[in-house]
């Protein structure tokens, strides 16, 4: 997918999307977890894209999805949660946190997805992260600093243990609330996806009124 055709699918998923309201069926469209993993906040409704920076369905699913998350309903929110499922993408997840311990923005992970899938920088090594990230005005010293920080190594840990929870096999798959699990596969597409998300939100919206 070119650069331009991205900008185009940005600027058209910026309108709002509204829950579907066609009625989606469990174990055809969404699955239920067959237990609930907990939530970073119990007050909200939590939607949790599990990802890989090197996942080419994730990659198409990105211009979409920002826009998407950027127009949840209120009482709900948006998070991300890198997979590990081999040691590469076990290095993408520890450079995910890495970006937020550094507070940097979401662009910062455009431009790694862009990186990988157009300029083909795998950014495989601590080295190639560290150049590609100084531009944004970090040093190889900081970088290294949150690199190998405790904090990136336990949110690790954490993302481990929550796909373990999902059950998840493949990528991408949003999570709703700690309970559904939705992909490409059981949605039909990228775009369904977020339909099927959209209303399973709405869904857990209404059972807290």
């Amino acid at each position: 997918m070119t650069k331009l055709l991205r900008r185009v699918l940005l600027i058209l998923c910026c309108l709002p999307l509204m829950a579907s309201a066609e009625t989606f069926q469990e174990g055809v469209h969404y699955e239920r977890l067959p237990q609930a993993v907990p939530t970073l906040n119990r007050d909200q409704v939590e939607v949790n894209e599990m990802f890989w920076y090197g996942c080419p369905h994730c990659y198409n699913l990105e211009p979409l999805i920002l826009p998407w998350s950027k127009n949840m309903p209120e009482g709900s929110y948006f998070t991300k949660t890198p997979a590990m499922f081999s040691n590469i993408w076990k290095t993408h997840a520890q450079l995910f946190y890495t970006v937020r311990a550094l507070k940097l923005g979401e662009e910062v992970d455009v431009a790694i997805f862009d990186a990988y899938h157009q300029m083909g920088n795998q950014l495989a090594t601590p080295e190639a992260m560290a150049a590609f990230l100084k531009p944004y005005g970090i040093t190889a010293d900081q970088f290294n600093s949150a690199y190998n920080s405790f904090g990136v190594k336990n949110q690790m840990q954490q993302a481990y243990s929550k796909a373990r929870g999902y059950q998840i096999r493949g990528v991408p798959a949003i999570i709703v609330n700690g309970k559904y699990r939705v992909t490409g596969q059981t949605a039909g597409s990228n775009a369904k996806m977020l339909e099927v998300a959209s209303y399973l939100v709405d869904r857990e919206l209404k059972a807290r009124q």
